[in-house]
Order: structure tokens, then C-alpha cells, then sequence
């Protein structure tokens, strides 16, 4: 559990190397490209246009046999024929339909030919289409015009103008200036062209078993030919900066010293933004997609992975709060666990998975409900139900306890990466202030009047230091403002520890929908003797199915929530851009 530290990196070799060193640094993956070259946009997507070209293929209504043998495949010849081939047709598919259209347009003037522009003696030809109650306003002008056609409604009308009239009682039509006979021809030309193109695309499908094979290659060099377009290149030499962890330091100059690359090694400066590099082991590296569903921890923070991904499987299993859900939830575990083994964010997603089964079979076991059935009090399970869902004022202490506990661990987790500073007082004040809190709330339900006392002084003390300390380093003035506005988080202290209260009421609800499904369908059986049997299997699955959904889904929603929001407010204030390796894909 720990943020990777991170230098700065700077290689400096031959040009003629350049495409060499780029994919041996891709094979190892453990840079991340600074640009040097700002006019470069960030490559979103680099497998868009290889899985733009495949997309085409695929959806060409007729196919050929595809190949097997790749000996004479060459992916990157493929993917660029295809894609332009696709801009081929798409412009040729274009121009059919404007040549359609002005076809249409000129078809009631008739067919002819403009005369040559010397001919006209710097006059032109203007069409219009007027409604015929409107030709005695054209009449009374003293336009030069032609009438060449009329239909029930309107009249088609040519006026002659050195520039365009004004007074005509119809928005003028705009024909071009080609005529119809060789805007048909045109056509014709299009439309043969387009007939090509379509075998030519049905001719490449027979590619599309190779391609798609080849998306991961494709997108490799995509991204390799970015980096380089990142690089900065000056005559015979290029260069090319990045962040790398420090402990592959040793092995990237072996490297370089092997190509003969320059290599410059700095630590990260003060206006500088290093990437933010998680590290966990496998069954807690899941933690980390869960902190960076909402934002990433800034590269002088501390990693939050493990504790939000154990503090999110009790606030998920104390909202399920029923140990027979658990089970229906590992058996779905269960049944996708090879399937989730196929990629990377999978097998992180099993270990997430596992852990949120484990926690609600467990928690279950404590309230002793199983699909809202309580165990007998001599059994084994029922002796290990040591809490009660419906003991709403046992519950709700528990919650605020946690709530507590996980405020007062944010802030000394944030206190903690200062060390001996006295930048680490103010959240090691917040810390004492929630801590006296909850002490205060403890004395006052168990009657201890003794802790009162030293539980003020505490939270005084800690506001003291969340006062003195909030502006440290600033002068006086900014000092003391920003002393002033750190105490303002006082009732968003308290707000945030009570939020956590929402465990106990879904916790409540999932239960007690359990047991009234179970009520329900109690009473159907009794109800309609014979077919009431069917019916209380009917209630028993549908209800305990649509709880189970209801739940889970709370728990998602919930759970992250009292992480991302309460638990990081407090306890991860920064915020960083996340370490993207430059590497293979799959790798």
C-alpha cells in the first residue's frame, strides 16, 4: 500500500534509433511520456482507428471467405486501405446524393446547356419559382424575364440581370452552373465508382479474422508513433523525457548505456506534477479502481487503496445485512470467476468481488438473518448473532462508531505523510475534535460524567491547532484567515460523521423487506391451500430477488459514497493525475 516514488527522466540519442528505443521502452513499460513537444494533443484512443477499420469490414453485407494464414497479411497495409477506402466511398457517397439533388432541382427547366460567359455580354441567369397569384407583380416589373414552365400551382421563371434582381416575389433557386445532361453523366460516373468500391470492401473482409487478431499490434504502433510525434527532435538527435519509477532507475541506464543513449536523472521539482503511481498487492490492487473511480490521490498524498476497499466491503455488508444474500452473491462470484480471470481488471475485480462476499456472509452471521430468517437461538448460528437490525438504538451507535473511527483514520492518515511537521497538526486536530465528540456522545448514553470534562479539553485542543496551524507558512494575516475558515468545517465535522447513519437505515430497510416477503408469502400459503404453495414461491423469489437488487445496488451507490466523499474529505484533500505507462497492450 504505497504511492511508487517517481524521477524524471531524460534520454538523448540518434534519430536512427529513435524507432528502436521507443519499442524497447514499450516492451518494459514503465515510463510515462512527458511531451516536449506542447502542440501534441493527448492520445485518447489509440486503437480508435484500428477498430474503426474492423467495425467497416464487419458490417459489409457480404463477405468473402477470410483468411487463416497470415503470411501474407500486413496489418498497418490493411487497416490504411480500408480507412481509405471508407473516406472513398463516404466522398463518393456525398457527391452522389448532391448530384441527385441538383438533378432533381434542374429537371423542371428542361434540359439545356449555359451559353459561354462572353456570350451573355455580362448578363446571367437568375431561376425562380413563382406562384402563379404572383406573376402580375413579376408583370409590372421591368425585369427582363422568361417564363419556361407552369404547373398547377407555381411558374418557372428566368430573369435576366447583370446582378441579382431585386422585386421578385419568390426566393431564387440555385441550379450551379452545370447542366443537367453532364450533372447525369457525372452521376453515372459516381455510381460506377461506388460499384467498384463496394467489391473492393467486400474483396478486404476477407482480412477480418486477421485484423481483429491484430487490434493490440496495431494499437501499439499507434501509441509508439504518438510518443514520437512527443519527442523533440533537433538535426541528428532526439529526445525524449518521461517519469519513471526510481527503482527501475537502475536497469533504464543499463539500457541506455547499452544503446548509447545520454540519460539525465532529476528528482521532482517544486512546480513540478508527478503522476500519481499505486502500488498493492493483488488481492488489494481492486482498491485502487475504487479510488480512482472518483479521483486520484496527489503524488505527495498517501494510497488510500486498502483501507477504502475493507471500509467499503463493511459499510456494502452492513447494508445487505443478510448473510443468505451473501451466499446467492458468492455463488455468482463463483460462476464468473473464470471468466473474470481473462483480464487484468478482471482478476483485480474477483479479489473485490470475494472480499464483499466474505464481509457480508460474515456481518450476516452477526445479525443472524439468512433471507430474513433468524437462526434458533441454540443453534450455532444463533449463539454467534450477537447484533440486532431492529435495535434501532444499538444500531445507530455502531454506526456513528464507525463514522467516528473512519473520519478520525482519514485525518491521522493524512497527518501521518507530514510526519514531524507542524503541517500535520491541523488533521491531527480534526482527529482529536471528532474523537472528543464521539467521547461526549459515549459519556452521555452510558452516563460517565468523568469523560466529559477531558473530552472538552481535547476538542479544544484540537481546534487550538486546527487554528494555529491551518495557514502555517503564510504571513500573519493569511494566517489567521485561513485559521478562521478552517474552524467553519466544525459542523461539517459532525455532518459527515452523522451521514454515516445511513448504514443503519438501508441496513433496516433490506431487512425488514426481507422478513415482510417472507410474511407475505406465509400468508399466501395459508390463504389458497394447493395453489398457495406456488404462489409463496412465486412471492419468496420475486421479492427476495428485488431486495437483492435494491440492496446491492444501495451498498454500491452508499458504500463508495462514505469513501469518496466523508472518508476523502477529510482524509485525501489533493488531487493528482493518474500514472499511465507507456506499454504494450495487454501487458
Amino acid at each position: 500500500m504505497a504511492i511508487v516514488p517517481l524521477s524524471k527522466l531524460t534520454l538523448v540519442g540518434h534519430q536512427a534509433d529513435k524507432d528502436r528505443v521507443l519499442e524497447d521502452l514499450q516492451e518494459q513499460g514503465c515510463l510515462e511520456i512527458v511531451s516536449l513537444a506542447p502542440q501534441v494533443a493527448t492520445l485518447a484512443d489509440p486503437s480508435k482507428r484500428s477498430r474503426e477499420a474492423l467495425s467497416y469490414l464487419e458490417r459489409c453485407p457480404q463477405k468473402q471467405r477470410p483468411v487463416t494464414n497470415p503470411a501474407n497479411f500486413d496489418a498497418v497495409r490493411v487497416e490504411e486501405e480500408i480507412l481509405a477506402l471508407q473516406e472513398r466511398i463516404h466522398g463518393l457517397e456525398l457527391e452522389r446524393d448532391a448530384l441527385m439533388h441538383r438533378i432533381e432541382a434542374l429537371a423542371p427547366w428542361g434540359d439545356f446547356e449555359f451559353p459561354p460567359v462572353e456570350d451573355l455580354a455580362g448578363e446571367r441567369f437568375w431561376f425562380y419559382v413563382v406562384p402563379q397569384n404572383r406573376l402580375r407583380d413579376l408583370e409590372e416589373s421591368r425585369l427582363t424575364w422568361e417564363e419556361v414552365r407552369r404547373d398547377g400551382r407555381n411558374a418557372y421563371v428566368i430573369v435576366i440581370s447583370d446582378r441579382e434582381p431585386q422585386g421578385v416575389p419568390a426566393p431564387r433557386v440555385r441550379t450551379g452552373s452545370v447542366s443537367r445532361a453532364r450533372l447525369e453523366r457525372r452521376l453515372e460516373e459516381v455510381e460506377l465508382a461506388l460499384e467498384d468500391a463496394s467489391l473492393e470492401r467486400i474483396r478486404l473482409t476477407r482480412w477480418t479474422s486477421l485484423l481483429s487478431r491484430s487490434l493490440d499490434a496495431l494499437e501499439d504502433r499507434a501509441t509508439r508513433k504518438h510518443v514520437a510525434d512527443q519527442c523533440l527532435a533537433s538535426g541528428p538527435l532526439f529526445a525524449l523525457r518521461a517519469w519513471a519509477p526510481t527503482e527501475a532507475l537502475e536497469a533504464l541506464g543499463s539500457y541506455a548505456e547499452m544503446r548509447g543513449l545520454a540519460i539525465e536523472v532529476a528528482d521532482p521539482g517544486p512546480d513540478d506534477e508527478p503522476p500519481t503511481l499505486l502500488r498493492n498487492s493483488d488481492r488489494r490492487e481492486g482498491g485502487e479502481d475504487l479510488v480512482n473511480f472518483y479521483k486520484t490521490p496527489g503524488y505527495s498524498s498517501w494510497d488510500p487503496s486498502s483501507v477504502v476497499l475493507y471500509s467499503f466491503a463493511i459499510f456494502f455488508a452492513m447494508i445487505i445485512s443478510d448473510g443468505g444474500y451473501g451466499l446467492v452473491l458468492a455463488m455468482v462470484t463463483a460462476h464468473f470467476w473464470k471468466r473474470l480471470s481473462g483480464s487484468a481488471v478482471g482478476r483485480r475485480w474477483r479479489w473485490v468481488l470475494l472480499t464483499l462476499v466474505v464481509a457480508t456472509i460474515a456481518y450476516g452471521i452477526l445479525v443472524g438473518s439468512f433471507f430474513g430468517v433468524a437462526p434458533g437461538p441454540d443453534t450455532l448460528l444463533g449463539r454467534l448473532a450477537i447484533l440486532d437490525v431492529a435495535d434501532a438504538g444499538s444500531m445507530m451507535a455502531l454506526s456513528i462508531t464507525i463514522g467516528a473511527i473512519h473520519v478520525m483514520l482519514g485525518n491521522l492518515m493524512d497527518a501521518g505523510r507530514y510526519g514531524w511537521s507542524p503541517r500535520a497538526l491541523p488533521s491531527l486536530g480534526w482527529a482529536m475534535f471528532v474523537a472528543a465528540g464521539y467521547t461526549l456522545f459515549v459519556s452521555s448514553q452510558a452516563g460517565a460524567e468523568g469523560l466529559k470534562v477531558p473530552a472538552v479539553a481535547v476538542a479544544i485542543l484540537g481546534l487550538v491547532l486546527v487554528f494555529a496551524f491551518s495557514g502555517y507558512g503564510s504571513r500573519p494575516w493569511g494566517r489567521l484567515g485561513r485559521g478562521l475558515v478552517g474552524l467553519t468545517r466544525i459542523t461539517g465535522a459532525f455532518g459527515d460523521v452523522l451521514s454515516y447513519l445511513r448504514l443503519f437505515a438501508l441496513g433496516l430497510a433490506s431487512a425488514s423487506l426481507a422478513i415482510a416477503f417472507n410474511g407475505m408469502a406465509a400468508d399466501a400459503r395459508e390463504a389458497i391451500p394447493g395453489v398457495g404453495l406456488l404462489a409463496a414461491l412465486l412471492i419468496l423469489v420475486i421479492g427476495h430477488s428485488l431486495n437483492l437488487v435494491l440492496a446491492v445496488a444501495s451498498g454500491f451507490i452508499h458504500g463508495l459514497r462514505l469513501n469518496v466523499i466523508e472518508f476523502f474529505n477529510w482524509g485525501l484533500p489533493e488531487e493528482g493525475p493518474l500514472f499511465r505507462p507507456f506499454k504494450r497492450k495487454g501487458v
